[in-house]
């Protein structure tokens, strides 16, 4: 009789990423911002930064192309962005924006800690 087979190895268990709260003081104040793809190139530039670890971002065609954001509208939005003291931008000729988010130290609901 030959031997039973070793049954596998268990696999190891996964760890969860830790999730990041979204900053709901910085997208309130976006929100409110005029301009309709405002709020949606906050949350893009958020996500973004969520996903890399960092405030300090590459504002790229892939992001834009990602979220649906024209290059008008992206512009646009920027500018009113950096103008609310949201973010600060460095545009350069023929470069990407690299944006870096200015998210105060909030809690969950929004609110300075």
């Amino acid at each position: 009789m030959p031997p039973s087979p070793l049954p596998p190895p268990p696999r190891p268990a996964l760890k969860p990423k830790p999730v990041t709260p979204l900053p709901l003081g910085f997208l309130t104040r976006a929100a409110a911002l005029p301009g309709g793809r405002t709020l949606a190139v906050a949350l893009a530039l958020c996500v973004q930064a969520a996903s890399t670890g960092t405030n300090t971002i590459t504002f790229s065609a892939w992001m834009r192309a990602r979220f649906a954001i024209s290059d008008d509208a992206a512009l646009d939005a920027l500018n009113r962005l950096s103008a609310a003291g949201l973010i600060e931008a460095d545009r350069r000729r023929g470069r990407y924006a690299v944006v870096t988010l200015l998210i105060p130290n909030e809690g969950l609901l929004g609110v300075p800690v």
